[in-house]
């Protein structure tokens, strides 16, 4: 949730080794070209690619590729930057065959050139004019983090969507609503991850959102068909509420000042919960 190092306006800068005998270009492939991300390439990406956040599915979090080292750190330079779009950046980027995807804030995702930092196609998602009258429009800014497989990249959206975009074109594949923002608003700054062709996405709810907005849904990749979707607190008269004795679902814990996050229904110094 920490907010930590996040800029507005700022800008992706890429770093490569100077003076090396044989360095080693890389450019985007081609649409013709373009090889689907099967499950089994997320489970064993190649060296040079980085699939998801933190990379693998145990979350390690590390590259393999050992080009720079400790004798030839010092030698790095700049070669390109590009500014990002403007709000909180807190985006990991998706690196496929050379191309890098990058996650911006307002559900923006762009597709820049390894390479050269050229910028090959930007998709910017339609907000509702209404939306910042039900999510905290500065958490419903950030994008943490976007999915790949087959030929879709895949995110979710402030508005209450999983959606699913063209990896070579930027053209928007399908949608699906996952929650209705103006009834349960919930806060999706993390992306989703895939597990087995599935688009398993979480979200942050607040009260007033109810504890229907609570949940972790799974779609599937390639339709964006829902699966299946797992309550994490129970709603009135549903089992499980009891265990609660009685106690309204009307607060959140708080992990920064005016930030929320459902994680218990007592009410506490949560200082925005109905933005």
């Amino acid at each position: 949730m920490a907010q930590c190092g996040a800029r507005s306006g700022a800008v992706l800068a890429a770093v490569a080794l100077a003076l090396l005998a044989q360095p080693s270009a890389v450019h985007a492939q081609p649409a013709a070209d373009f090889v689907p991300v099967t499950d089994a390439v997320l489970q064993a990406p190649d060296p040079a690619d980085w699939l998801m956040w933190r990379r693998t599915l145990d979350a390690w979090g590390y590259s393999p590729l050992d080009q720079i080292d400790r004798e030839n750190v010092g030698d790095l330079r700049m070669v390109w930057s590009r500014a990002l779009a403007t709000g909180s950046q807190q985006g990991t980027p998706l690196v496929y065959d050379g191309v890098l995807y990058m996650p911006n804030p307002r559900d923006t995702i762009q597709a820049l050139d390894g390479a050269t930092g050229d910028l090959l196609w930007e998709y910017r998602r339609p907000r509702p004019d209404d939306l910042h009258e039900h999510v905290y429009t500065a958490l419903g800014e950030a994008n943490r983090n976007i999915a790949i497989h087959g030929r879709f990249l895949i995110g979710t959206s402030a508005d209450g969507y999983v959606y699913a975009v063209d990896a070579v074109t930027g053209r928007l594949a399908w949608e699906t609503q996952i929650v209705d923002y103006t009834r349960h608003p919930a806060h999706q700054t993390s992306g989703p991850i895939i597990a087995g062709g599935k688009v398993i996405s979480g979200r942050g709810c607040l009260p007033a959102g109810g504890p229907h907005a609570c949940f972790i849904a799974a779609h599937d990749a390639a339709t964006g068909a829902e699966l299946w979707r797992r309550p994490l607190i129970p709603g009135p008269g549903e089992p499980g509420d009891e265990t609660w004795g009685g106690v309204p679902y009307e607060g959140a814990s708080t992990s920064a000042p005016g930030w929320c996050r459902a994680t218990t229904r007592s009410s506490t110094s949560c200082t925005s919960a109905r933005r």
